[in-house]
């Protein structure tokens, strides 16, 4: 009995001659939908293409092989049905050839076949994790020991800001953290360059319409809220029989300015009002006749 199809992934087995993005869930049968098409592609029709005419690439090693025992089992099952078919024959043959393996693996495979073209030695060989980090953390430190020799302004504004004590170590965390992650978009530097653009910045109004402002003022709209619910129930212990009832005027002023500030909408309307707030003082408990478990 055949397996039984959706629409849609009948629709990403059968499509032919343009692009095709599938997105869906994990357990969801992509794999096999993908392996479904790529027999059809080298069974049927006037002039099916050999495996290994196809590249199929994954992001471990673990689902390329996955990926490859599938396609084999599927030719094998077909040749059954088909013993005589040269074609399928040839298939089970090219397999073993066949480019179904990870990206970084397909790229390798792509450069060592074409090193002349790219003036690189035959004998090139691919560094361990290891030997890549030493490397990069040479390379910081060069980096970094030049511009202190140098000194900007502008990196002198850097180290004042993020150097902490007599070590960099944590600057130097920084930066290398940055460069992964930028590693992992298309075009590095570009990304970088528009994270510079983000915080150029001349007054404060920009400042509140910065596209990372609302983030940071919900997240402090949520703080305040949680002290606003503390000072509640600190204020309420001030007003029970026995409670701390001389603070109770005091904590009702700062219950007061915080619920005010909770409710501040953006970033402008909450620093003048945070910047102008100011605490009273908080009375002596001396002579306190109440519950010092309150206290």
């Amino acid at each position: 009995m055949g397996v039984s199809w959706t629409r849609e992934q009948q629709q990403v087995i059968d499509l032919r001659k343009r692009n095709i993005l599938v997105s869906a869930a994990a357990g969801s049968g992509k794999t096999a939908v993908l392996v479904e098409r790529i027999i059809k592609m080298i069974t049927e029709g006037e002039h099916p293409v050999d495996i290994d005419r196809l590249l199929v690439v994954t992001f471990t090693n673990a689902a390329a092989a996955e990926m490859r025992e599938r396609i084999g089992a599927a030719i094998e099952k077909a040749l059954e049905e088909h013993p005589d078919s040269e074609h399928l024959q040839r298939q089970l043959t090219l397999i073993h050839n066949a480019q179904i393996t990870t990206i970084d693996s397909f790229c390798l495979y792509v450069i060592r076949n074409h090193f002349h073209e790219i003036d690189l030695e035959p004998d090139f060989r691919i560094g361990d994790e290891g030997e890549l980090k030493l490397l990069k953390e040479d390379v910081l430190r060069g980096v970094l020991e030049s511009n202190y020799e140098q000194m900007s302004p502008e990196f002198a504004a850097f180290a004042k800001g993020y150097v902490s004590g007599k070590s960099d170590a944590k600057v130097a965390e920084m930066i290398l953290s940055l460069y992964e992650f930028s590693m992992s978009y298309p075009w590095p530097m570009e990304w970088l360059t528009s994270g510079i653009r983000g915080y150029e910045i001349p007054d404060v109004q920009k400042m509140a319409e910065a596209p990372w402002m609302q983030p940071l003022v919900l997240h402090l709209r949520s703080v305040l809220a949680d002290l606003v619910k503390k000072l509640r129930i600190a204020h309420v212990l001030t007003l029970e029989e026995n409670g701390p009832d001389v603070y109770e005027k005091v904590i009702a002023s700062d219950l007061a300015k915080f619920e005010e500030l909770a409710a501040c909408k953006n970033f402008l309307e909450l620093y003048e009002k945070l910047t102008a707030v100011t605490y009273d003082r908080l009375p002596s408990s001396r002579g306190f006749s109440g519950d010092a478990g309150k206290l």
